[in-house]
């Protein structure tokens, strides 16, 4: 059996990129539970409210990414961000299964953006 630091580029990318597409499934799993709770807390602003427990929900994701992806981990982010949240709803249920694009656009965006700052944070604290 193979050790995993003998592996070659590519057969590491494509380790990445199954590990990616799994984590982009259940990233999908959970933001469509987010979405829910934050319509049944039936607040004035439903969009906002989604969209800021999706930033905090990206947070800990980063976290996650950053945690157990060392080497891409923001292009990880971006991979799964597209993977959970454009590919996986658009080929279980169509264009409808899609999140309203101002919501869409603001966690997606924001999930490599936070990995990016935890990765840093993350470097900033090992220094210490």
């Amino acid at each position: 059996m193979k050790n995993t630091t003998n592996l070659s580029t590519s057969q590491r990318l494509i380790k990445h990129i199954l590990l990616w597409t799994v984590f982009g499934y259940c990233y999908q799993s959970a933001v469509n539970l987010l979405v829910k709770m934050a319509l049944d807390a039936q607040p004035d602003y439903p969009m906002a409210t989604a969209l800021i427990y999706g930033l905090g929900f990206n947070i800990l994701t980063a976290h996650l990414i950053t945690k157990y992806d060392t080497v891409w981990p923001v292009i990880a982010a971006a991979f799964i961000g597209f993977v959970g949240l454009i590919a996986v709803p658009f080929i279980l249920f169509g264009g409808s299964g899609l999140l309203a694009t101002p919501l869409l656009v603001g966690i997606l965006f924001s999930l490599p953006l936070c990995s990016y700052i935890v990765g840093l944070i993350k470097v900033k604290l090992s220094k210490n």
